[in-house]
């Protein structure tokens, strides 16, 4: 056994590996989240099976981009506002898709650009 291991563990301290997974330290299991019971994207009651215009925020890139393309394979149409034009023209390319280019603090470019739609998603920092 390692020195050092050795001693920590006959001083009672824990010995733990960078390598090990942060919920066991030891081979103890560490109290965390009850695991989660309800789907993590839920409709509201009385609103269907799905929206049918949803708009989104942060659409262009990571998680928004993921957003848009299961809104899409659920048969929603998607107003997607982004900041680029490079981002319009990538998202407008795509059926069911209406990219609007504008900014998020700007509550006029928001406001238009939800204009007709079911339900909102941001994927702003």
């Amino acid at each position: 056994m390692n020195p050092i291991k050795l001693v920590l563990a006959a001083s009672g301290l824990a010995v733990a590996s960078a390598f090990a997974p942060t919920a066991f330290v030891n081979g103890a299991a560490r109290p965390g989240p009850p695991p989660r019971t309800t789907p993590p994207l839920r409709m509201v009651q009385g609103q269907g099976d799905s929206y049918s215009r949803v708009f989104v925020a942060g659409a262009s890139r990571g998680v928004g981009r993921l957003v848009v393309d299961r809104l899409l394979s659920a048969g929603s149409e998607v107003a997607a506002l982004v900041r680029s034009d490079e981002a319009v023209g990538e998202l407008s390319a795509l059926d069911g898709v209406t990219a609007i280019r504008g900014d998020a603090m700007d509550y006029k470019a928001v406001e238009g650009a939800m204009d007709g739609c079911d339900a909102a998603i941001t994927t702003l920092g």
